[in-house]
């Protein structure tokens, strides 16, 4: 009796230490969770997006304002019931013969614990008037500068923010859509058939680029030529890149030119061809705000222009997908996001489609440079310390 006694009392002291363990959770595994799931969510929205625009149905954005993890453990442990002594006096034979008087009762009572891990999340929609303000405004040629000096290509960041080009000579001016129909974006001029594309040639290959400065408490910046970069394209890109070029006397030179005196407080978005047989050759860049962007690729993809439009450079060619959007309909070999909508599906390959993830890259980053902090509402957080 003494020792089944001790033992019992061995076994609630064990309880009670177990009971008394805190225990240590893992963070790494549950961020690189929430981590993972968020971009997936982000990239989805985006997609979504440009799905949406290509069914010319409104768009809607939403932005996360707040995501944190929770985790609770709780154990309980207690002296099991037990009995003592004989349940029956000496002598009496009872048959069946009862259950051992000394057996131990154990129960959810003695020993157990619960766990519980969960996410939670606050997701913001970003409908206010400053957040439209920014979206829908041409996208300034400052911001077009800052995604220029994250590396992104200048051939696709024309693509995505030029919004047409405008070319005067010989008092005559046509304009050249940045669209994917052929119909909208080539003109017939001097008997030569040109389109936009051939526009994002001849911006490349005279080494069109920005240049910002600093004026007052503003930052304005201006179209210019590099010789270096035209040097590189056409080194780069072949020779028939420039097949369109009329002169090699193109104004304004980047830090040689000076400013023009009369718009020092606005972007200029004019340059000039000089020499050309049709006499000096007026340009003139209509931009292109962060929404229209997203109908630009919606276009793309309602007309079925994906295998169409192409850059034609590459970061690492030649292996590299120089498809602006690629979206595929089927997701074979993968999806690095997929979408459905209207009883359609939509995926962006998990392997190639480079350029298509940057875009979806530079979306997010130029939501985010128009999205203030009072849209995103964020609850504050108040701890009592006592």
């Amino acid at each position: 009796m003494l020792r089944r006694t001790q033992t019992a009392f061995c076994s609630l002291v064990l309880m009670a230490l177990l009971g008394a363990c805190a225990m240590i959770d893992t963070v790494d595994p549950r961020y690189d969770s929430v981590n993972r799931s968020t971009a997936k969510a982000r990239n989805e929205s985006i997609l979504l997006n440009i799905v949406r625009a290509s069914h010319s149905v409104p768009l809607n954005f939403v932005a996360f304002t707040r995501v944190s993890g929770s985790t609770s453990v709780g154990a309980n442990a207690g002296l099991p019931t037990f009995g003592l002594g004989q349940f029956f006096p000496p002598g009496l034979n009872i048959l069946p013969s009862p259950p051992s008087p000394r057996e131990f009762a154990l129960s959810n009572s003695t020993l157990g614990g619960t766990t519980h891990a969960g996410n939670n999340f606050d997701i913001g929609v970003l409908e206010t008037q400053d957040f439209y303000n920014g979206l829908l405004k041409p996208v300034d040629l400052p911001t077009v500068n800052f995604f220029i000096r994250q590396g992104y290509s200048r051939e696709l960041l024309f693509w995505l923010f030029a919004e047409s080009v405008r070319e005067t000579a010989l008092g005559q001016t046509i304009e050249f859509l940045n669209d994917p129909n052929p119909g909208l974006s080539c003109q017939t001029t001097r008997g030569i058939e040109r389109c936009f594309s051939d526009m994002v040639d001849v911006a490349i290959a005279s080494g069109l680029t920005i240049e910002t400065r600093r004026i007052k408490e503003r930052i304005v910046a201006r179209f210019c030529f590099d010789h270096v970069l035209a040097d590189r394209a056409m080194k780069e890109y072949g020779p028939e890149i420039g097949r369109f070029l009329l002169s090699n006397v193109h104004r304004p030179r980047c830090k040689i030119d000076p400013w023009p005196t009369n718009r020092l407080e606005t972007d200029t978005l004019e340059f000039t061809f000089a020499g050309t047989p049709y006499g000096t050759v007026y340009y003139e860049i209509i931009p292109r705000s962060g929404f229209g962007i997203y109908q630009f690729l919606g276009r793309i993809l309602s007309s079925g222009q994906q295998g169409t439009l192409r850059l034609r450079g590459t970061h690492y060619p030649p292996a590299e997908d120089r498809r602006i959007l690629a979206v595929e309909r089927a997701g074979a070999g993968g999806c690095l996001v997929d979408v459905s909508f209207e009883d359609e599906y939509y995926c962006v390959p998990l392997h190639g489609a480079q350029n298509t993830k940057r875009i979806m890259g530079l979306l997010a980053q130029l939501i985010a440079i128009n999205t203030n902090t009072k849209d995103l509402a964020i609850t504050p957080t108040v701890r009592a310390v006592q």
